[in-house]
């Protein structure tokens, strides 16, 4: 009977010791804001975005017990050559953690996560009052007397200079055949993009001698607008195709 008493005696200390080498109970760090839409569409690198051409960046980061990220490196970016670890600086400060617990307090750490550039998803049917005639001839007014300066100026102008140097004219010459392809059709989808952005105030005084109007960003348009959707898409397949037979597009880290 004794030796049955320290036998078990002798397994409840091993099981005593057993709990206490599981170590400490740890949650790990979550995300509790990461950059918008908004935000990473205004981040995401001109050209790779008017192409529709995914991008990826691998981060490590240590955080404070606030969250802020601090301490990053890059561990990797694909594909390369498109600029896509440039706007990797301001955009960590949209990042919060929520630190990892160990037995329940909050303790500073690091993080491995992946900055994802995707292309926008379509925008779904346009359900606004039906676009009158007299709205769209005013509206390709505006667009006629705008688009040759927005394209010479604006993001589609200058977008070849979001990528590596060695490929400027390459990528301008691109742009310039796929816009080329589409130009009747863009014109005519900006202009019904443009009176879709509008909301109904604006769309009462648009028509109105000397009004106010502010008129709309070309966000505004892209985020409203089906038809503008589908010209860009169509644009951005052009390019892509030509872009990736003579340039790698996968956004695979490197050495996976």
């Amino acid at each position: 009977m004794r030796t049955i008493g320290m036998r078990l005696l002798g397994l409840a200390g091993l099981l005593a010791l057993t709990a206490c080498d599981t170590g400490p109970e740890i949650t790990p760090a979550t995300f509790v804001q990461t950059p918008s839409a908004a935000e990473m569409r205004a981040a995401y690198p001109t050209f790779a975005r008017i192409a529709q051409i995914e991008g990826k960046v691998w981060m490590h980061c240590a955080y404070t017990l606030e969250g802020t990220l601090e301490r990053c490196r890059k561990r990797g970016v694909a594909p390369e050559g498109l600029n896509f670890d440039k706007p990797v600086g301001r955009l960590l400060a949209y990042y919060v953690v929520d630190p990892q617990r160990i037995d329940g307090r909050a303790a500073p750490g690091e993080i491995d996560f992946v900055i994802h550039f995707a292309p926008t998803p379509a925008p779904p049917p346009w359900t606004g009052a039906p676009i009158t005639d007299a709205e769209l001839r005013q509206a390709r007014r505006v667009i006629d007397s705008q688009l040759m300066q927005f394209d010479e100026y604006g993001e589609r102008g200058n977008a070849h200079r979001t990528v590596a140097i060695d490929r400027y004219q390459p990528v301008a010459t691109m742009l310039d055949r796929a816009f080329a392809a589409e130009t009747d059709a863009r014109r005519d989808a900006l202009s019904r993009a443009f009176v879709q952005a509008m909301i109904p105030a604006a769309r009462r005084e648009f028509l109105t001698p000397r009004s106010a109007f502010r008129g709309v960003t070309a966000y505004e348009m892209e985020a409203v607008s089906p038809e503008l959707f589908a010209v860009n898409a169509r644009i951005a397949r052009r390019i892509r195709d030509e872009y990736c037979a003579a340039y790698p597009c996968a956004a695979t880290r490197p050495g996976s």
